[in-house]
């Protein structure tokens, strides 16, 4: 009887320490079942794609941070447009145009692989970007779309509509920017103008009320006026002193002069009254001079700020132009002809592998407690 029991009890407890391994296998048994039978296909036509914009010139400082950084100049343009392709504004947009949800709900996918039915629009932009994969070069800034779906067909249009919409983002963003700005500067050229027509018709005013183009013109040509009419009365009476050593003072030639001097004085009197003041208004030639010039600085001043405003507008429309931005392909999407996921060799060997990892890190944690328990 001893003999037989022996046997027996051996193979049971051999039995019984196999038991862990054995769901091991079984498990692994379930997921090549799910992936050989029902896993549904996903195909995903890959697309690569770069950022160009028109404005290719760039500062030495900005090229030597790109060398020693060794990030793409259009690096900042990628990460823009990664994150609008994985933004709830574009989903919506794909899922009016192509019906997305329908088709990541549809029946035809397994129950692990399709979208679970009344999902919420957070649940549904989480699976929408879990299957929209996106990577970055950070070398050449080329940014890899790989966009995952059911029918080959419809991953290559739901890719096409992604490269259209990508583009007409970033072409969107240059654009708004530049718009704001050029509106900005054809204002700041609106007000210009409106304040040089101002500056213009104060001067025409000033002009019309002291008939006169120039004041400084005319105090030039009155002080040439005062210098002739002293130099004159200066020789009249050196003229006058000479007559009246030999002559005697009711003579005629002696008469004659001093009638020409009192004459030329009294010009001159004219003349400096009308230096001092104005009869029309009370202001004095200088004063209507001073008044003058400042207009006219006014006025060259509102032309310099018209030219200036003129000048950045037309620079502003440059800039503008090379602000946009569009999408270079650099490998296009094609119509796949096998399904890219699921995995099925690499998703089996790593079940494999952590099951069997997380069998041995148990076996050897239940033999450390029973090994304490014995001691």
């Amino acid at each position: 009887m001893n003999l037989n029991t022996q046997p027996i009890g051996q193979t049971a407890n051999f039995v019984r320490a196999q038991k862990p391994f054995f769901w091991v296998i079984v498990i692994w048994m379930l997921c090549f079942f799910y992936y050989a039978f029902i896993a549904s296909d996903r195909y995903a036509p890959e697309v690569q794609v770069y950022v160009k914009s028109v404005k290719m010139q760039q500062t030495s400082e900005l090229s030597a941070l790109s060398i020693l950084t060794g990030t793409a100049a259009g690096t900042s343009d990628i990460a823009l447009l990664q994150s609008y392709l994985h933004s709830h504004d574009l989903l919506m947009i794909l899922d009016k145009r192509l019906g997305l949800r329908a088709h990541y709900e549809s029946d035809e996918a397994d129950f692990l692989s399709a979208l679970p039915h009344g999902a919420s629009e957070e649940d549904f932009l989480e699976y929408y970007r879990d299957h929209v994969e996106m990577e970055v070069d950070d070398t050449s800034g080329i940014l890899s779309i790989r966009a995952q779906a059911f029918d080959p067909e419809y991953a290559l249009e739901l890719t096409r509509q992604l490269l259209i919409e990508g583009e007409a983002y970033i072409n969107k963003v240059g654009q708004d920017i530049a718009v704001k700005e050029l509106r900005f500067i054809e204002g700041e050229l609106d007000r210009s103008r409106l304040e040089l027509q101002q500056r213009q018709r104060e001067l025409l005013s000033f002009q019309s009320e002291y008939q006169t183009l120039s004041p400084e013109a005319e105090g030039a040509a009155f002080q040439q006026v005062m210098s002739g009419l002293k130099a004159e009365l200066v020789r009249l009476r050196s003229e006058e002193k000479v007559l009246t050593s030999y002559l005697n003072e009711r003579a005629p030639e002696v008469v004659s002069m001093r009638a020409r001097i009192k004459a030329i004085e009294e010009q001159l009197t004219q003349e400096q009254d009308k230096l001092s003041s104005n009869p029309a208004n009370g202001k004095t030639l200088g004063e209507v001079n001073l008044d003058y010039k400042e207009l006219e600085l006014k006025l060259q001043f509102a032309v310099d700020v018209y030219k200036s405003a003129f000048a950045l507008l037309e620079q502003t429309r440059v800039d503008a132009y090379r602000k946009l931005k569009h999408l270079v392909v650099v490998q296009a999407a094609s119509l796949p002809e096998e399904a890219a996921y699921p995995r099925r060799t690499y998703m089996l060997l790593t079940i494999f592998v952590l099951l069997t990892l997380a069998y041995g890190i148990t076996a050897l944690v239940v033999a450390t407690v029973r090994e304490h328990r014995d001691v």
